[in-house]
């Protein structure tokens, strides 16, 4: 994967641990809609700045849309965007939100989420295993969540190599 569309939870989670510019070392380049700015702004004035330093990160403007509109009377607006963007490039999608990767899996995009970031990034030799591990336990323990069942099997992955 080259090209991958964000929504927010990613990027929440890679700022609280000062790691963004993790996305562009396994992306060439990672898309995000103006209402994932949008929300992420709300929540982190100073991203814009981070968000421009790393360099990978390009930001889009929707066109409104019959996709885009059904898309946010059940999702939240970076949620619809990110999902619409991902549909229209035909681009795997960056997303945790449970309701979000159902519907992206619905309609048959490919999914990842933080724990597989951490995953493709200990792959693609970015990071050795207990870096991912260490990074994930950091994001647990800033709010991030995940089952302890994913959880477990991730952990696993890493030991495994």
């Amino acid at each position: 994967m080259k090209v991958i569309v964000s929504d927010s939870t990613n990027l929440i989670a890679l700022e609280g641990l000062q790691s963004i510019e993790l996305l562009c070392a396994v992306f060439e380049s990672i898309l995000i809609p103006q209402a994932v700015l949008n929300e992420l702004s709300a929540g982190s004035p100073d991203i814009i700045k981070t968000i421009n330093a790393v360099g990978c990160i390009e930001i889009i403007r929707l066109e409104p849309s019959e996709q885009l509109s059904s898309l946010q009377l059940i999702l939240d607006p970076g949620e619809a965007e990110a999902i619409t963007l991902a549909l229209e490039c035909q681009f795997p999608i960056l997303i945790d939100e449970r309701k979000g990767r159902t519907i992206a899996l619905q309609k048959n995009l490919t999914v990842t989420g933080f724990a597989g970031l951490l995953l493709l990034a200990v792959k693609k030799n970015v990071l050795p295993p207990a870096t991912a591990q260490s990074l994930l336990d950091q994001a647990i323990r800033n709010g991030f969540r995940m089952s302890d069942k994913l959880y477990r099997q991730v952990s696993a992955a890493y030991q495994a190599g």
